[in-house]
């Protein structure tokens, strides 16, 4: 009886299990990660009839890797570093000549003292700086407004120009080298008291490079195109289509002049030293194509290609600390190098080569400090002859100014300056209403009370001034105005205004 009664249970468990297994439950029993208990084999390695399985044969032991390389340890990441940066130079100044007019500038010279400076002007520049790499990026792009303001004629029309629009990587391949590509201004050392550059001052669109010698030199090369809209070097015409009845532009002339530029700049205590001299080497190429031009009478002209130089130098010192320097800059042009890039050289005449043409430049530039008082000095003399061989002709002169302005500081954030200036120029040419040679000469004295928030200094900015200007000029330049300006009958002329200049972070003064 027990054994039936066994039997039915034994039953009663197989059809239990068997039920849940058909549900999805998972079968209860010993897992693989169970241990049986001890001295028992255990449950999957018994046999039939639950007879104890054969052992399995051990696995024979796997042969030792061989040792291997420690692995190179991964390259540190490259650090970048990078932001956009905003800088601006800008100048803005309301006058007027205490008799009802606005006040004016007065020059009888190319360049001349700025102290009556009344000409807005303004830069604003963007550009994205980057280092990776040991390399040193820019991408700087700087927009120039030249007036009038608005204000003045009532015109929301402004001229604007790209006087930066370039791309410069320093450190390529090998520390010290810089290259760049695009349009830019390409200047040395300035005569600020003239907004001069005697040296160089080009503006170009086409690249350069430049390579720092051991901290102690830098050799600068710089080439790029430059093309007036002038007959002289580009002429458009109307032409008869081929298809259709509109006539086409087409480009008759097109004669970029070609402009390379070279320097050689050594330090005698290093680039970086707070105090040395400094010495400058300086050349320049031109080179004009030939091309063919109409006259209005419909006759073609040819013009022949033409071509000129520039040498020149600089010798200065400094002491950074007390921001004192002097510059003396000496400058020989010759040919098609004696006139502005910008400029057409003939307008009109039989003259169309430059040959003939030479230009002599020699300026200083100054400055110096001690406690409250300051001193900025600037002078230049230029001799300029013409292409034409026309010996009366206006293109021969001598021309010079000097400028010394003192300063004082009333105390860290106000001060007030002097401006005392001589400018004087003389041509060949005769004027036909006094019958002696073209020339002038004009004296002006200054007084600007100042307010500049970022303390001492004779080049620190932003400076807000008022201005007063006397301007006495003698006969032969009142001589060099049109008959019905003021300036032709006036002997003195005042100009009282008020102005702002400011300058920070920009890189249109340097490379």
């Amino acid at each position: 009886m027990s054994r039936v009664v066994s039997a039915v249970v034994l039953l009663a468990l197989g059809v239990t299990s068997t039920a849940r297994a058909q549900d999805g439950e998972e079968p209860t029993g010993p897992s693989f990660e169970e241990e049986a208990p001890s001295g028992e084999v255990p449950w999957y390695q018994r046999g039939a009839e639950g007879a104890p399985a054969p052992s399995p044969e051990p696995p024979e032991p796997a042969e030792a890797p061989a040792p291997e390389d420690p692995p190179e340890p991964d390259p540190p990441a490259e650090e970048h570093s990078g932001g956009f940066y905003f800088g601006s130079y800008g100048r803005i100044v309301a006058a007027s000549d205490l008799d009802g007019r606005s006040g004016r500038q007065n020059l009888v010279t190319t360049w001349g003292p700025r102290v009556d400076e009344h000409d807005t002007y303004a830069e604003i520049e963007l550009r994205r700086e980057d280092r990776f790499a040991g390399m040193h990026t820019q991408v700087v792009a700087t927009i120039a407004y030249f007036g009038p303001l608005f204000h003045y004629d009532g015109e929301l029309s402004e001229r604007i120009a790209f006087r930066n629009l370039y791309a410069r990587v320093g450190n390529l391949l090998t520390p010290g080298l810089n290259v760049w590509a695009g349009s830019r201004m390409w200047r040395g050392d300035d005569v600020y008291l003239f907004n001069f550059w005697p040296l160089d001052n080009l503006n170009l669109v086409g690249g350069g490079l430049s390579y720092d010698i051991d901290d102690v030199a830098q050799i600068r090369i710089a080439g790029g195109l430059h093309q007036p809209d002038d007959p002289f070097q580009r002429q458009e015409l109307l032409a008869p289509a081929r298809v259709g009845f509109t006539p086409e532009t087409v480009v008759f002339l097109d004669r970029p002049r070609a402009v390379s530029g070279a320097r050689l700049t050594w330090w005698t205590h290093g680039r970086r030293a707070r105090e040395g001299m400094k010495a400058i080497l300086y050349g320049e190429g031109h080179f004009l194509p030939g091309g063919t031009r109409r006259d209005e009478a419909g006759f073609d002209e040819r013009l022949p290609e033409d071509g000129g130089w520039v040498v020149g130098g600089q010798f200065g010192g400094y002491l950074a600390d007390q921001n004192t320097f002097a510059n003396l800059f000496v400058r020989y042009a010759r040919g098609l190098g004696a006139y502005d890039p910008l400029g057409v050289p003939f307008r009109e005449g039989s003259v169309i080569q430059t040959g003939r043409a030479e230009e002599l430049r020699i300026a200083l530039s100054a400055n110096w400090e001690h406690d409250i008082f300051g001193l900025m000095v600037g002078a230049y003399y230029r001799y300029f002859r013409d292409a034409d061989p026309n010996v009366f002709g206006r293109g021969t002169l001598t021309e010079g100014s000097v400028n010394v302005r003192p300063m004082v500081w009333l105390d860290r954030y106000v001060g007030v300056s002097a401006d005392l200036s001589y400018s004087g120029m003389a041509a060949s040419a005769i004027d036909e209403r006094t019958g002696n040679p073209a020339g002038g000469n004009v004296f002006k004295l200054g007084i600007m009370p100042f307010v500049t928030p970022f303390g001492r200094g004779t080049y620190t900015r932003p400076h807000l001034r008022l201005i007063y200007a006397l301007t006495v000029r003698d006969e032969g330049a009142r001589a060099l105005y049109p008959v019905l300006d003021p300036r032709s009958v006036n002997d003195v002329e005042h100009f009282f205004g008020i102005g702002v200049e400011w300058w920070f972070s920009s890189t249109s003064y340097g490379f």
